[in-house]
């Protein structure tokens, strides 16, 4: 898959395959991803978990309560489908970057857990 756009999905739990660009979220309140993808954007979201391998960084905008960790759910053959998406072993899972949060501090708007 190139990429995943998903709007005003609620309580929702998405398992999801490997994908080779990004993953845009908008409106996605109380919902738990397991993802692996290139690119991860996500807005006006709130209260949702993350079990993310992202090769660049996470991006969020207009959120709070957002909790990242490790991907952690598989399924076999998910290591050939992620080679085959392009995406590398590293995982970028902890560096987050909120736009609505410049200063050097670390942003009040998502934690991580292990």
């Amino acid at each position: 898959m190139g990429s995943l756009h998903c709007t005003n999905c609620t309580n929702c739990t998405f398992s999801i395959g490997p994908i080779s660009g990004s993953i845009f979220l908008e409106n996605c309140d109380y919902s738990v991803y397991h993802v692996t993808c290139q690119q991860a954007r996500i807005h006006t979201t709130h209260h949702a978990v993350f079990h993310i391998h992202v090769t660049s960084k996470a991006i969020i905008e207009d959120c709070t309560k957002l909790r990242f960790g490790q991907r952690s759910v598989f399924y076999e053959g998910y290591e050939k489908d992620r080679a085959e998406a392009g995406l590398s072993d590293t995982n970028n899972w902890n560096d987050v970057d909120d736009f609505n949060w410049l200063n050097k501090e670390k942003s009040p708007n998502w934690e991580i857990f292990l």
